[in-house]
């Protein structure tokens, strides 16, 4: 009884994985050949900013969001802190 259960088992397994990779082989070949072209608007690499910092109030984090929004830059955009002084923050936009 046991070799039967553990010979369905594996059987089903079997199925099971190659039909996984069947179908992601599938998808991967429909997403690229679907790809056309990408365009790439308005990006700036390595742009130093500097923006004014209430330094006994609030963390630098927050005056250099609110100045990434106002330049009118992607929410998620990949910063580093450069500098800070007691009434501004530097940094770095990658």
């Amino acid at each position: 009884m046991k070799k039967v259960f553990l010979g369905m088992l594996l059987i089903a397994l079997g199925f099971g994985t190659m039909s996984l990779t069947t179908n992601s082989k599938n998808v991967i070949k429909a997403s690229t050949d679907n790809q056309k072209g990408v365009e790439v608007v308005n990006v700036e690499f390595g742009a130093t900013y500097t923006c004014a910092w209430n330094s006994c109030c609030e963390s630098p984090l927050i005056p250099i969001e609110r100045d990434i929004v106002q330049r009118g830059l992607p929410s998620g955009t990949t910063y580093s802190i450069i500098s800070t002084t007691s009434n501004s923050v530097t940094y770095k936009v990658y």
